[in-house]
């Protein structure tokens, strides 16, 4: 089945932006650390405000990491849909196998309805038996 090119181009886009997001967020993990130290050593010198600073750039990449794991959560979930979107049937297929239902309809030997309907019914009468039985 040939995958869609308006769905192959949106998860291509997906893909691009998460490739992205990662490399941001790679980037806020290497910095964190950096700016907790810097926080540390202005405490210890007793240099308030330069601490104050430090802390405030510290929460900054704080609310940025977390932008970026719910941003990185929005893709996965949007490149989820775009691969259900891709393997669903297209209308020939559906038609081909109602088509293809009809017909047995219309052989007259088995109406796929009523087996399905029967096969359900056993299963549940052969389960009732076995209840039945272990008692």
């Amino acid at each position: 089945m040939p995958i869609d090119p308006v769905i192959q181009a949106q998860m291509t886009d997906l893909m691009m932006r998460k490739k992205r997001l990662e490399e941001e967020l790679a980037q806020v993990r290497v910095e964190g650390p950096k700016w907790r130290q810097r926080v540390e050593l202005a405490q210890n010198k007793g240099l308030t405000d330069l601490a104050s600073q430090a802390s405030e750039k510290l929460e900054e990449l704080r609310a940025k990491n977390r932008e970026l794991k719910f941003e990185l959560e929005k893709i996965d979930q949007e490149r989820d849909v775009l691969r259900y979107q891709a393997r669903r049937p297209s209308g020939e297929e559906v038609d081909r196998a109602e088509r293809m239902l009809e017909e047995v309809r219309m052989g007259g030997l088995i109406d796929p309805d009523k087996a399905s309907m029967e096969r359900e019914l056993n299963d549940l009468v052969s389960l009732d038996f076995d209840n039945k039985q272990d008692n």
